[in-house]
């Protein structure tokens, strides 16, 4: 196993509140160090109960539980610690090419988990546009994050955007973000930080935009969030180095670390 590699095991209410702490505590973490935290995120079903958990909060009970110091910030009205919401700037890591009030959109998803309820104009959400031509959507958000404090200045590295913490999934091929096993052109993309991608065989079969993997591996943080029992095994097989050829396998970041949230064998 990585050095640079964490893993915890667990049920779904124990992952999700596991996950939430992490998340909550770098968040905090790097808003003390350079003044903002930039957190890609992930798009299916899976972290519908993580992004519910991160917008409500979470008590310090749960860090304590987990051997973790709270961090010292002014809890909410309802006495949890949440997120820095007005130090944050959240990010996709994919998207499927479809408006973004349509069913399939990642970003409809997070509005409807992790943002709902909230005054989006206080929060600094840069969503992909998937209503847009693809190859003309990924040029336009690659073009946004260089405007932003994760792609420009002290943020860049080796010419990639730094983002503090990249949420993944898994998908039931290896696939993470929109990064498809057998798509050698976009696993083997080096310059670019954002391309189109052509309708995976999996559903929803439509065009996607994505990060590269580049820019994956430069996160200070990537956390894989599996908290299906039916991904166990795969989810282990990739820890282990089994499967070097999927693109889960292929995400090893170059200075940050990668954290596993998954179910118990």
């Amino acid at each position: 196993m990585d050095k640079q590699m964490e893993i915890f095991t667990g049920t779904l209410p124990e992952l999700t509140e596991q996950a939430a702490a992490c998340i909550i505590l770098e968040a905090w973490q790097c808003v003390r160090e350079h003044g903002f935290f930039a957190m890609a995120l992930s798009g299916g079903n899976s972290p519908r109960p993580l992004y519910r958990l991160l917008r409500t909060g979470i008590g310090a009970d749960i860090f304590l539980r987990q051997g973790i110091t709270p961090p010292k910030v002014t809890t909410e009205e309802n006495g949890t610690i949440g997120m820095p919401w007005h130090e944050c700037l959240f990010f996709w890591g994919d998207e499927r090419s479809v408006p973004p009030d349509d069913p399939r959109s990642n970003y409809r998803m997070a509005e409807e988990t992790l943002f709902r309820g909230m005054e989006n104009g206080g929060l600094r959400v840069y969503r992909m546009e998937g209503e847009k031509v693809a190859h003309e959507a990924a040029a336009a958000y690659e073009a946004r994050i260089r405007k932003t404090p994760a792609g420009s200045g002290g943020g860049l590295h080796g010419g990639m955007p730094t983002f503090d913490l990249v949420l993944l999934g898994l998908g039931p091929d290896g696939h993470i973000a929109s990064l498809f096993p057998g798509n050698t052109e976009a696993l083997e993309e080096k310059s670019h930080w954002v391309i189109a991608v052509p309708p995976p065989a999996l559903e929803p079969r439509v065009p996607r935009l994505t990060l590269t993997l580049p820019v994956l591996n430069q996160a200070r943080t990537v956390l894989f969030f599996v908290p299906s029992d039916e991904r166990e095994e795969l989810a282990e097989s990739i820890i282990s180095g089994s499967r070097p050829e999927l693109p889960a396998s292929m995400v090893r970041p170059v200075n940050g670390k990668a954290i596993w949230f998954k179910a118990q064998p």
